[in-house]
């Protein structure tokens, strides 16, 4: 959809381009021409043809500026259909797809260096669906995700894998930058549990860095992640 609206915005550019070039080419020669531009009121065709000839200009250029008021429109359209296809719609956060696309930053060589993959499990999902209900879990997931993402929002990139599955990607990251992270997170899942002592989330987050498994392929440094729950 980009390409076409690029496509679509380069055309009415070239339109507009156009439809100046012509009109200058007529302002000109019906000015410059001392004949023409004094008998445009005694002579009543011509005077017809020169207002047909500026109405129809006035109508197109009117069509252009329709053209490119749509334009943002669309643009702004496809932009928020775009976010919907990349946004888990329970949580609101960026979901699976948007992970793989993230695998995309580091195709080149080298460039996974001081990339850490932390992946975090709510362990007792079921547990609380059981006592919930699914309405009631579904929120607990809503607030935990919500909990999630003002945690690691300013560490990386983060995720919802799925279910009960999240990612966080750190970058420039070392051993003691992801146990803060860690720390971060399980100290406001605490506080979260303290008002929620019926059914409080517990959770469980493993994670590699690159140095500790220097890969080339990202998908296989996220997936040496999920083998340490096994």
């Amino acid at each position: 959809m980009k390409k076409n609206l690029h496509s679509f915005k380069v055309l009415k550019v070239i339109e507009l381009t156009v439809f100046a070039v012509v009109e200058a080419i007529f302002l000109v020669i019906l000015f410059a021409n001392k004949n023409i531009s004094s008998s445009i009121f005694v002579d009543l065709s011509l005077f017809r043809l020169c207002a047909v000839m500026y109405i129809t200009i006035l109508l197109c250029l009117g069509f252009l500026i329709y053209d490119f008021f749509k334009l943002r429109e669309l643009k702004i359209q496809a932009h928020e259909l775009e976010s919907i296809a990349y946004l888990d719609r329970k949580t609101g956060m960026p979901n699976r797809e948007s992970i793989s696309r993230i695998f995309d930053n580091y195709a080149r060589p080298g460039s996974m260096k001081g990339v850490a993959c932390v992946v975090t499990k709510i362990d007792n999902i079921r547990e609380i669906n059981d006592i919930k209900g699914k309405d009631g879990g579904d929120l607990v997931i809503r607030d935990f995700s919500r909990l999630f993402e003002n945690t690691g929002k300013d560490y990386g990139f983060v995720g919802r894998n799925g279910g009960n599955e999240y990612i966080t990607i750190i970058e420039n990251c070392d051993r003691s930058k992801v146990n803060t992270y860690l720390d971060l997170l399980n100290r406001n899942l605490a506080q979260y549990n303290k008002g929620n002592e019926e059914t409080p989330i517990t959770i469980r987050t493993e994670y590699l860095l690159h140095d500790d498994y220097p890969t080339e392929d990202f998908g296989e440094l996220i997936s040496a992640v999920y083998r340490k729950f096994d």
